[in-house]
């Protein structure tokens, strides 16, 4: 029966018309190019390795299937499809195979008329009648339709300009595409030109639902497109196909496009949002640049944004949209969860530095305008709002590709150790169970065979993992952090107007004030010594006592 429908079906046994594999070429035709005397089998396993297959064990799949393949089919017992061009003669049992429209005309004998101005399909192709070279008698035309691979092999030829040949690339998924499209290109350009019709073909794996099995409308767990596309938005669901290894099966669903969204495009545009809210309140615009940034965070978030585009442009000419999509997702990580991370001090109102806080912005606007150009032919909308708001110009897809400047291996390696030194410490303090927010005095980083002498990688360290001295002690063994947990009366108040802070923000936060908005706050008390740090940082215009915590706004 069949397996979507359930209908009873029946075996039938009928005569075909098959291409002989094994058959030495004999053929003599003027614009036919393949070789006399090697088989087809041997003509097209030559074509075969003559393209670049991704991955590169679709070259052994496609040989393995022309090694062991019998002759190939080519009718079907239809009425619509490509008409087979061969009239067999019933008196004799030969036949002829007719190869062009001019040949046809040229040996039609009668009902040329009726096919002349229309397609050379049924009904109109068996009109035409043409006479027996052997023994003179007037022949038909087979009834029998060709296999659809064959009209699919001729896309070469049909459909793609001459000048075009061989084109650069196709794609497919694998799993059939081996024994059907891929087999049947190969096999018209074999004959036909003794060449590949095409250098390059990526062959995916299936789309799955979430859970791993086949969708079926039958089965009901298929998604149809437009419903995917309202539900996922499509620069979700084309993020979740570029970033999945094109080896392996992709689990498609709307819970699985949640976990994209969320590690990706809410992440690049919760950074967006950064730049753009505190940029408007300070009323940063953007002027010529004048010089690099000394800031290490900025030096560093550049030289990665300039691996990134080398990285990028390098994938993509190998159509390795994979490794090119995640190395887009690994540097958004670093820019949001770092760079920004250890920037947020650095802008708004509240600073004063305005040299280091325009640097600040032109390296976000800079990092963010290049990303958009990049993301260009991955996630076309995203990147187009996120450019037009930023420059203004007229759209992200007219925009050059971003050309690759300086790379500065060394400090990317400082930065990743820095960055692990911070995840040891985090990890101690979570150990010890101490907040971040309450100040220490120290952190000793023991048997390290690195050690940093740059004062501002330094001050990342004691900034992220609040600490107000970071040391460095030589030994053997495996790398580990130790925290002086001894608490000072300063510490300890430092700590508190730390937590306060963190009230406050939290508060404005649930009455919705603007970033730029000040408040009055009402506190039973506080560390006088850090009250100015804390109206600095809280955005706050008065602190008064009282009975109970309040933020009001004015």
């Amino acid at each position: 029966t069949c397996w979507r429908c359930k209908t009873e079906l029946v075996w039938r046994v009928v005569d075909e018309w098959y291409i002989a594999m094994d058959t030495p070429s004999k053929s003599k035709i003027k614009n036919q190019k393949s070789k006399i005397g090697e088989t087809f089998r041997e003509q097209m396993v030559k074509v075969a390795k003559k393209i670049n297959w991704i991955p590169d064990w679709g070259l052994d799949r496609e040989l393995d299937w022309l090694k062991n393949m019998h002759d190939w089919l080519i009718s079907k017992k239809r009425y619509w499809g490509l008409a087979l061009p061969i009239w067999e003669c019933e008196k004799c049992k030969s036949y002829q195979v007719i190869g062009s429209k001019e040949e046809l005309e040229k040996n039609a004998v009668q009902g040329w008329e009726k096919l002349s101005g229309n397609s050379p399909h049924r009904p109109w192709i068996d009109e035409v009648k043409v006479k027996c070279e052997k023994c003179g008698e007037i022949i038909s035309r087979i009834p029998d339709v060709g296999n659809p691979w064959l009209d699919a092999g001729i896309v070469p030829f049909s459909t793609m300009p001459e000048e075009w040949f061989p084109a650069d690339f196709i794609t497919e998924s694998f799993p059939g595409q081996f024994k059907n499209w891929f087999y049947s290109l190969i096999a018209m350009t074999t004959v036909l030109e003794n060449s590949n019709s095409f250098k390059t073909v990526l062959g995916f794996a299936s789309v799955r639902d979430e859970k791993g099995e086949e969708m079926h409308k039958s089965k009901g767990n298929a998604i149809e497109f437009n419903q995917a596309a309202d539900e996922i938005g499509v620069d979700v669901m084309r993020w979740m196909y570029v970033k999945q290894d094109p080896e392996q099966n992709l689990n498609f669903g709307i819970k699985a496009a949640d976990n994209v969204r969320r590690q990706f495009h809410l992440m690049l545009w919760n950074v967006y949002n950064f730049f753009v809210s505190n940029a408007n309140i300070d009323h940063w615009s953007r002027q010529v640049k004048v010089g690099q940034s000394e800031n290490v965070l900025d030096k560093w978030i550049v030289s990665g944004l300039n691996k990134l585009i080398k990285t990028v442009t390098l994938s993509l000419e190998k159509y390795d949209a994979f490794s090119a999509s995640n190395s887009i997702e690994s540097f958004v990580n670093d820019l949001s969860l770092w760079y920004v991370r250890r920037s947020r001090g650095r802008i708004g109102l509240s600073q004063e530095n305005t040299k280091d806080k325009n640097n600040c912005y032109e390296t976000l606007w800079e990092v963010l305008a290049s990303l958009c150009q990049i993301l260009a032919p991955f996630t076309p909308f995203i990147a187009e709002e996120i450019y037009l708001n930023l420059t203004g110009e007229e759209s992200v897809h007219l925009a050059n590709w971003p050309e690759v400047g300086d790379i500065d291996e060394k400090l990317e390696q400082d930065m990743d150790f820095v960055r692990k030194l911070c995840e040891l410490g985090h990890a101690k303090r979570k150990e010890i169970m101490i907040k971040v927010r309450q100040p220490l005095a120290e952190l000793k980083i023991l048997n390290s065979e690195l050690q940093i002498q740059d004062e501002e990688l330094i001050s990342l360290i004691k900034d992220e993992l609040n600490v107000k001295k970071v040391s460095f002690e030589k030994g053997k063994g495996e790398m580990s952090v130790f925290l002086d947990v001894n608490l000072t009366t300063e510490l300890k108040e430092e700590g508190e107007a730390r937590n306060i802070v963190r009230m406050i923000q939290q508060e404005r936060k649930k009455l919705g004030t603007e970033l730029d908005e000040r408040v009055n706050v009402v506190l039973k008390d506080w560390p006088k010594k850090f009250e100015e740090e804390i109206k600095k940082k809280a955005m706050v215009n008065n602190l008064t006592k009282g009975e109970r915590f309040i933020v009001i706004r004015k």
